[in-house]
């Protein structure tokens, strides 16, 4: 959200993936990932979790692969890096934990 408002206000965005589209996506996950396990739907959420987590390693392929200067500085692109891969980890651990879960669908 901080990069769609330094956007707003004419300023360089936190990186080059800072756009409305990005916030609405990741909320739309958020509420996905909730209702999928609270409807104990195994496979949607481990769909869902493979598709954050390639998304989250395309952001952090880009960030050693693209221009430098579509960040404001390097420790923006770090912090992208850092914020992606613990999404990353975080999706990982989903898709294990789900994996071996008995009780679901």
């Amino acid at each position: 959200m901080y990069g769609l408002y330094l956007i707003s206000n004419g300023q360089k965005p936190i990186g080059p993936t800072a756009t409305a589209f990005g916030a609405v996506l990741c909320a739309v996950f958020a509420i996905l990932f909730w209702w999928f396990l609270k409807k104990n739907l195994k496979w949607p959420y481990i769909i869902f979790s493979a598709v954050a987590a390639l998304m989250a390693g395309f952001v952090i392929y880009g960030s050693f692969t693209k221009d430098l200067s579509l960040w404001p500085s390097e420790s923006w692109r770090w912090a992208g890096i850092l914020l992606n891969g613990t999404g990353l980890i975080a999706c990982v651990a989903g898709i294990f934990r789900m994996w071996n879960k008995k009780d679901v669908l």
